[in-house]
């Protein structure tokens, strides 16, 4: 029998029924037409459990209301709401958008309801549950995360895993308990496809290049990556360090670009900061290309790296690459791309990319967006093809 299959009584599609169907797939090409067809029923069944939850409530609601039935229909109301998610999540490859916390507080919905929940400028969770969300991420039901800590430790995690928020929902975020009391989430990332080597970038500045099996081998038994030479820093960004040069950027919009083979065995300083200054950024580039420097206060910039020539190593002072003092972010470039904000207080914000000029030379950039007195924490690059 299938796993998961409808005799076992469980229409729910479950990671190790999918885990199952890829294997089978791959070494008995003929059964693809079978796993295709099981998918499907099992798709069939969750709308036809949805349509008889909806029927129940719509009894319920008939029926003279009472104290009882309120708490029934409440509970058949977040049933409906979890079936909903499931068919529109299992049934496509719709990217999604992740939430964390600082104390790695956590859930994804669908990036059409994010979106549409920033149309209406609402907030992502309740005023009484929300945990403080500061990350955003926008992954595929089959991307990894790479997370890293306050500690200098790594963790990873399966999108797919990570439970869904359903629109309107009052529950509160579950909380991942890989964290030690002390220790908080300071970085995470997508990743679809991991390189041979990773380049990790901490707080003041401190940069290292990790084979890609020596942080995995560290990250199973929760060792500390990085030893800094400075108090109190942690990873803050970690890019694919297969080739290319780093180009590493910090709050007050300076940046510095230097080849990552230059990076010494045991770390490098990036660049010299000032104290109140930090890193915030740091991106790959195999070739020059325009990238989109983003503020938390809704300023953007597109510059050409060639303004910025690599040096030949590490260190020195950073250049000037925008007038500011609140750099949120950084992505390579697409114009028909939208930025999607995280804001302190819980909402989302979307703003269009298609109006940005190119800058050649350091100033304050293009206002995308107005956020008054509630500035962003987070913001992600929206792909124009999604």
């Amino acid at each position: 029998m299938i796993p998961g299959e409808k005799g076992e009584g469980n229409p729910m599609i479950r990671k190790s029924d999918i885990q199952w169907w890829v294997l089978e797939a791959k070494e008995h090409p003929a059964a693809a037409p079978t796993i295709v067809e099981e998918l499907a029923q099992r798709l069939i069944e969750l709308d036809a459990e949805n349509e008889r939850l909806r029927n129940e409530i719509i009894r319920l609601q008939q029926r003279a209301p009472t104290t009882a039935d309120s708490a029934e229909v409440s509970a058949l109301r977040r049933k409906v709401a979890t079936l909903q998610t499931l068919l529109s999540s299992e049934a496509s490859t719709e990217p999604m958008v992740i939430f964390l916390s600082d104390r790695l507080h956590w859930a994804r919905m669908p990036l059409a309801q994010a979106q549409h929940l920033a149309r209406e400028g609402r907030p992502v969770t309740g005023k009484q549950t929300s945990p403080g969300l500061r990350h955003l991420l926008l992954a595929r039901p089959a991307d990894e995360l790479l997370l890293f800590t306050s500690k200098g430790r790594a963790l990873k995690a399966l999108s797919s895993d990570i439970p869904w928020l359903a629109e309107d929902d009052d529950q509160s975020m579950p909380e991942n308990q890989q964290l030690a009391s002390d220790e908080r989430l300071t970085t995470a990332l997508v990743v679809a496809k991991p390189p041979r080597f990773w380049t990790v970038v901490t707080r003041r500045g401190h940069v290292r290049q990790f084979l890609r099996i020596d942080l995995e081998r560290r990250l199973a038994k929760g060792e500390q990556l990085i030893t800094s030479l400075f108090r109190n820093d942690a990873p803050v960004a970690a890019v694919n360090g297969d080739e290319g040069d780093l180009l590493v950027l910090t709050r007050w919009g300076k940046g510095v670009r230097f080849p990552q083979r230059a990076i010494e065995a045991q770390g490098s300083v990036a660049l010299e900061l000032e104290p109140d200054d930090e890193v915030v950024a740091a991106l790959s580039l195999p070739s020059d290309t325009q990238i989109l420097i983003v503020t938390a206060s809704g300023y953007a910039v597109r510059r050409d790296t060639s303004q910025l020539p690599a040096r030949s190593r590490p260190g020195g002072a950073g250049k000037a690459l925008i007038q500011t003092f609140d750099v949120l972010g950084a992505f390579p470039s697409d114009s028909q791309a939208n930025l999607l904000y995280l804001t302190y207080s819980g909402k989302l914000a979307l703003a269009p990319l298609a109006e940005i000029p190119l800058h050649q030379r350091s100033d304050k950039g293009t206002r995308v967006r107005v956020f008054d007195r509630d500035p962003a924490v987070a913001v992600v690059l929206v792909p124009g093809t999604s």
